[in-house]
Parts: C-alpha cells; structure tokens; sequence
C-alpha cells in the first residue's frame, strides 16, 4: 500500500481507501442539487481525469451501480501500481469531506459510516491501517496505538517523479546490461493479485451520467532492484522481494551457500577483468612485504600510509585464514569504522586489489599545487645546483645571488628553458631543499684556524699529551649522576685539581632581543651598550668557582676579579692585574686544597703570554753592539744548537762594560757564519724558512723559542703548574659555557641604571650550581678525548654530543663516524 498524507478531496479520500497498487479504484462524483451539479460533476470528472494520467499494468473495468437513480455509469477504471499524488486543493474541499461522507451514508452516524468503510476496504482486500484514507482524528489514534513504523521504503520510485525525470532516467538505463552477468540471478516472479470479486461497489448518486472512458497510457519499462542488489523485471506484475530477515537467517544458515558464492564469485571475475592477466603474488609474501615496508617506514610515512598498509595487512591475515573478501572486508570495516561499514568495507576490499596488483599503495592525488612537479625533482637540476652552491664561498650564498645563478647560468648549461624565470621566493625554498638554512653567527667552535700547521703541532705534541697525563692524577665526576671517581695515585703524586681561567666583558645595556608585547607596545632601550663589566674568574670540578667558603656556604673570599673600566672608571685590564689576581688566586687554592697541585689553564691571549721586561728577542737587537738596544738576560745555549761544543754554555748577553751585544757577535758565539747574512728581512721575513736573516734564525733557537711568561714564572715559583690552550680551541675552556650561562639570566633582567647591572651581573655569577660547571668541564674533557682519537671538525661535535653522559668519547663513538664525516 503506498504511504503518504491524506487526499484532501473527500472522493479522493474514500477511493483511496478502497485501492493500493494490487486492487482498482472506484471513481465517485458527489450529486449537487439544482444547475451547478453538472459544473460540479464536471469539475470532479476534470480532476479524476488528471489523477488517471497516472500508469497502469493491468486496466480492467469495473461497474459502478448508483442506489436511487435508473441510469448506471461506469467510471474509468485506473490500477495505481505506482504511489498516488496528492494534488495541493483549495481549503474548500477539506471543509467539505463531512458532507460528503454523510451523503453516501445519510441514515448512519459517523462513526457508524467509518465502521462500514473499514469492513468495504477489508472485503476488498485493502489494509485497514493505511493512513492515507483514514480521517485525521483515526490516523491520530492509530499513530499513537502502533508508534512509528521500524522499517522505511528504500531506494527511488520512479514512478512518481515528473516525466522529464523519467525521461532522464530511461536514458541513463537504456545502455545498461542485466546484473545476471555478473552473477546474480532472476527471483521467480508471483503474479500480481487480482481485484476482489467480492468486492462491493460503492452507491453513486442518482444523478451519476456516464463519462466518456479516461485513456490510460502506457506504462513504460523501469528496472527494479530489490534490497539485496537484485534485478527484478517489471513487465506489469510485480517481482516478489526477498526479505531481510529471511537473508540474513538464510546467510546464516547456509555460509557457504548459493548467494555467498554468488557474491564471491562476482568479486573474483571483477578481480580477473581488474587484473587483465597480471600475474600477481600470494598474500603469504605480500603480508611479509607490508610488514617490513612497515618496520622500515614506521618514523618516515604519514599516517595515511601507515593504516593503508595496516588495513591491508589485517586483510590479507583474513585471506589466508580462508575467509571471503565481502566477510574479510566486512570485519575490517566493523572494527575501523563507526557505522555498518559497507562502503568503508568497499575500498578496503579495492585498496586490497590494487596492492595485489601493483604491490604498492594508490598514488597520492591530494595535495593540489603541492604534488606538482618541480624542475628541482630534476636530477641533473639538482646535482648543478648543488656544484655551483659548495663552489661559492662559505656566507657569500644568498637567496638572491642563487636565483640569479638559476636563471642566467644553471638552466642555460642544461638546455632548459622555462615560461618564466624562477623568482627570490623560490629560490629562498630551493635553498632550504638542498640543505642551505639561514643561520644565526654564533661564537662556538671557530672551525678556522683548526687545520693549521703550528696549532695542530701544538695540540698534538704539547697539550693533549699533557694534560693526559695530568688527567690520570685528577678526580672524575662520571655519569648523569655525576658520581665521584677518586684517582689512582703513585707514591710521592698529588692530587691535580684544573682551574680554568677567562675573562668576560657583561654590558650595562644588555637586554634579550625577543620579547611578547601587544599590538602597539614598544620597549625603549638605549642606543649604546652601555658601560663595561669586566669579570676575571676561575672555575674547577671541585669546588665550581675558586673561592673560600664557611660552614655555612658564604663565600669569605673568591680569586674572581670584577672591574668596571671606561671613561671615568677603572683602569684597562692588563698583565699587572692579572698577576696580582693569580698570586691571590694561588693563596686561596692553598688555603682550601693544601695537599693539592693546581694546573691553571690559560688561553693564548698577549696578557697571558707576555715575556718578562729583559726577555730574548731577537727582533729587537741590532746587528753591531751597542746602540739604542734593549739589555736582555743572560742564556743558556741550548742541546739542539748545532755546534757542539757550544752546547750548555751560557752565554752572557752583554759586553763587559754593559752594553747588549748585537746579532752578529751572539751568533758567531753559537757557532754561526754570518758573514754576508742581511740582519732583517723588510718588510717581513718569508714564511717558510728559518735562515733568511739573522733575526731569523737567531729567534728559531730554543732558548729564544721556549720562554717562559711572566705568568708562568709566578706559577711555576709557587709550586703548580700552567698550561695554554692551543689557538682556536675555546670549545677546550669550559670557563665558556659558564659565561654564556651567566649572559643568558643577566640579559632576562631589565635593568634601567648602572648599579642595577652591577648588582645583576654579580647575582648571576653567583647562580651558577657547581653541578652544571661539573658538567661543563666534563664536555671540554670530552673533546679531548676526541682530538685524541684523531676526530676533527664536525666529526668531533657529534662524538660529544653521543657521549654526552661521559667525560671521555668511547671507541664505540667511532664505529659510524664515517657516516657522519661523509655527511658533513
């Protein structure tokens, strides 16, 4: 029975009462008196006519009887097998569905008449509870008795659309092929019932004429499909549908039966047409290739990828287990998917195919402009672009500068000519692409100067051999934990504890560079620096800072050495002051480690490598005696001289009557002929070479060569030891990383005077833990190590960086250091 609102025309609504798609309807007209019941019999005719255009299967014709009147009509008779269609009528009409029902029952009630229309419909073969006849106030009560019905009609009626709909659709089907070839089959078609012969007409009015017949066209051919998927032929008669319940009980009863191996063996001829012939691979290795494509890609696919593969992989798992596609499918989409899962079930079953086929996953089509093909997905785009970059020099390299290369030089080597040259833009992106970044200059690890002759020979024979073998005597910190290691002493060794020493300058005006503000807001700083903090400390493993502490932990005294130089200020930082600094210094490390060696470790600056007033130099002698020369000690002619029986002699650098002997007479005393020797080169000496002068050679000489400062001379008098960092090396001076400790808190703070600054830049200091400055010298110790097992450049960084947990780089740090040198 079709459902839907209500007719509102009373005659409508007692013929839809009495007709579904299997039963006719009876046409009525309702009698009026006097002239206008021809109009109004007219009128309905008019409408009954427009409401036949609909079509039929089987038209038969039926009588209809009138009660009072001697002439019989018999109305056209129309088989709906399609859902009615409601015409929008005037208000009118509604009001009248009372009066007309009271006519065709004038001696009965009203409910009396509804009781005899329910018994009519039932003897008729129609159903009593559609509501598309019933008065509004039953279809209230019936609604309200069965509640809302548990199961809707599925899928288009064609039959109610408009003709050009129809027309729209007979086009689209006209070149479709019956399913039967893809492994459905026919359902056996019942025959549409035919009308009651029991069933009573309805008395028409005395004054019902006969119509002329209404023509009923056609009915034209529209495939029907069941629930299940199923072609049923419409011929006139309509197909019996399977329900779903009698499916599903069958599905589960017979798993294995007709319609399971029906569907199944659709899926697999779709397959073979899919596959065209292609040999294709077993699940068994497709699963393996999915699991390792997994365990190689699981830090570098997208996720897309990762649950593609994965829904493939448990689908393939089903598959060997000898579960069908649909079922494999279906349970992969029960569990991924929300809702039934039928159309999710669908692609797992397509992205299934398309692995089996191609053994990789369906190309990527997302992505607009950003999947399009670049001229750098060029190879020999690439590889010119990359020679042309590593030949410019290092920081020369800009945006702009690549561009122009790009367009005038690159691309005209290789023949290629593009719409439009690139622009800065993409020139900035390609840049990033072949690993160019705009970095920011720090002042870390000065790979300049590394690869020097005399700084390697410096390292390698007088530094790192040194302080291993001051290392050994040295306490360790080791481990994150930073676990106490006593040394291993011989008999007669003292304990070494380093200290390591650096200046520093802290600016009154210093403030950090990124700050959040709000729109507006703006942070006023002066122009200037400001006004200078010059900081001297010293720095150990053992105590942090070198300084005197009281049970307490205040510091009583501190070798740090803080002035405040400029204009109107303190005096410049000088070799003075550092040597009144280091006597201080070496006081209070004998007060707080008295049974302990310190080894101070300097920088290469000129403060701290100054000779003493009456030191050799033989850049400041002239060639003949006397003069305006400068009087230097006496010497010791050295083991390597090359006249022997000169060697360990000492040698007085002056006359008799005190006047400084000249280049000549020194060297001729050594063993040297000079005769004919030029005493100074101008403006400059060679580089390579010892002999191009006097000056030159006589400066080549041991004791003029391996003079000691007036900074070792303090030490080394008070019993420690003093080394020098070779040059270029600051990574080797921890005292580094504790002032960029201290700079980065002290720039935090905004400070608005001078005193502020002061008082800022000593609480900073102060703030370091002496965990941190433990770990600080355990990295220095760590490039040691390094340098020692022949790393250098970026090699070295990273093997401390991989053994940051230690104080020295092991062996096992060398194993992929290839990869890393290669790389760099």
């Amino acid at each position: 029975m079709p459902r839907g609102r209500p007719r509102k025309h009373p005659t409508v609504r007692n013929t839809a009462g009495l007709c579904n798609q299997k039963s006719p309807v009876l046409q009525t007209t309702t009698p009026t008196d006097g002239p206008s019941s021809e109009s109004d019999s007219s009128s309905s005719y008019e409408k009954q006519t427009k409401r036949a255009r609909t079509r039929s299967h089987n038209p038969s014709p039926e009588t209809c009887s009138t009660g009072d009147s001697e002439d019989d009509w018999q109305p056209p008779l129309v088989i709906d097998s399609l859902k009615f269609i409601a015409d929008n009528e005037s208000d009118n009409d509604l009001e009248s569905s009372a009066q007309d029902i009271n006519f065709l029952f004038p001696d009965v009630s009203d409910n009396e008449t509804y009781t005899r229309l329910i018994n009519l419909a039932i003897r008729t073969g129609d159903d009593p509870s559609d509501e598309t006849w019933l008065p509004e106030s039953r279809t209230r009560q019936q609604k309200k008795a069965t509640g809302r019905p548990t199961e809707y009609k599925r899928g288009p009626d064609i039959g109610s659309k408009s003709a050009r709909t129809k027309r729209r659709y007979r086009k689209l089907l006209q070149n479709q092929t019956s399913l039967t070839s893809f492994g459905f089959v026919d359902i056996p078609q019942s025959p549409s019932p035919s009308p009651s012969s029991d069933a009573s007409p309805i008395p028409s009015s005395p004054s019902c004429t006969p119509d002329p017949p209404v023509e009923v066209l056609e009915q034209p051919f529209f495939p029907s499909f069941s629930n299940d998927g199923v072609q049923i032929q419409s011929d006139g008669n309509y197909a019996s549908r399977m329900s779903r319940e009698s499916k599903e009980a069958d599905l589960e009863k017979h798993d294995t039966g007709l319609i399971q191996g029906i569907e199944d063996a659709w899926e697999d001829e779709l397959e073979e047409q899919e596959h065209g012939g292609v040999e294709v691979r077993g699940w068994d290795e497709l699963r393996n290739q999915i699991k390792e494509d997994l365990a190689k890609g699981a830090k570098t696919l997208p996720l897309s990828h990762i649950n593609q593969l994965l829904l493939i992989r448990n689908f393939a798992t089903l598959r060997l287990r000898g579960i069908r596609r649909i079922k494999a499918s279906l349970e992969i989409a029960r569990q991924w998917d929300e809702g039934e899962g039928v159309y999710f079930a669908r692609k797992v079953r397509a992205l299934a195919r398309h692995y089996q086929i191609f053994e990789q996953l369906p190309t990527e089509k997302r992505g607009g402009h950003m999947n399009a093909l670049s001229p750098l997905k060029d190879e020999r785009i690439q590889l010119a672009a990359r020679q042309w970059l590593t030949s410019q020099a290092a920081g020369q390299i800009t945006p702009k500068v690549f561009r122009h290369a790009l367009n005038n030089t690159i691309f005209p080597s290789l023949n290629i000519n593009l719409t439009q040259p690139l622009c800065e833009h993409t020139a900035r992106r390609w840049l990033m692409k072949l690993g160019w970044q705009k970095t920011k200059l720090k002042k870390g690890v000065y790979m300049d100067g590394h690869e020097r002759e005399d700084v390697k020979k410096y390292w390698q024979e007088v530094f790192l051999p040194m302080m291993a073998a001051f290392e050994s005597c040295m306490v360790h910190f080791e481990g994150p934990e930073l676990q106490r290691m006593e040394p291993t002493l011989m008999a007669g060794q003292k304990k070494v504890i380093a200290n390591f020493h650096d200046e520093c300058c802290f600016h009154a005006s210093d403030f950090k560079t990124h700050v959040y503000l709000l729109p507006g807001q703006q942070i006023l700083q002066k122009k200037g620096r400001g006004r200078i903090i010059h900081v001297s400390e010293f720095i150990n493993s053992e105590d942090g800072r070198l300084a005197i502490h009281d049970e307490q932990g205040e510091t009583i005294d501190e070798a740090r050495k803080i002035i405040y130089p400029g204009a109107n200020g303190d005096a410049w930082w000088d070799t003075e002051q550092l040597l009144k600094q280091m006597k201080h210094a070496i006081r209070i490390f004998d007060t707080v480690h008295p049974d302990a060696i310190s080894l101070f470790v300097f920088d290469q600056s000129s403060a701290h490598t100054s000779l003493p007033p009456d030191a050799l130099k033989a850049f400041e002698m002239n060639k003949s005696n006397g003069g305006k020369q400068r009087k230097q000690r006496d010497t010791v002619i050295p083991q390597s001289n090359p006249a022997a029986e000169h060697r360990g002699k000492i040698q007085k650098m002056s006359l008799s009557d005190g006047q400084p002997k000249g280049l000549q007479q020194v060297l001729e005393e050594r063993g040297f002929n000079v005769r004919g020797m030029r005493a100074k080169c101008a403006p400059l000496c060679p580089w390579e070479n010892t002999d191009c002068c006097m000056a030159r050679l006589l400066s080549k000489q041991d004791d003029f060569t391996n003079q000691l400062s007036m900074l070792e001379t303090v030490i080394k008098e008070a019993g420690h030891e003093c080394v020098f960092l070779p040059k270029f090396h600051c990574e080797l001076n921890p005292i580094e990383m504790y002032w960029g400790w201290c700079k980065y808190r002290y720039r935090e703070v905004f400070k608005t005077t001078f005193e502020e600054a002061k008082r800022c830049a000593r609480e900073q200091l102060d703030a370091c833990p002496t965990e941190v400055i433990q770990r600080f010298i355990n990295r220095s110790w760590r490039f040691m190590s390094a340098y020692r097992l022949g790393l250098t450049g970026k090699a070295v960084e990273w093997a401390v960086k991989k053994q940051k947990q230690h104080r020295q780089v092991s062996q096992s740090a060398m194993m992929s250091i290839e990869a890393v040198v290669n790389s760099a």
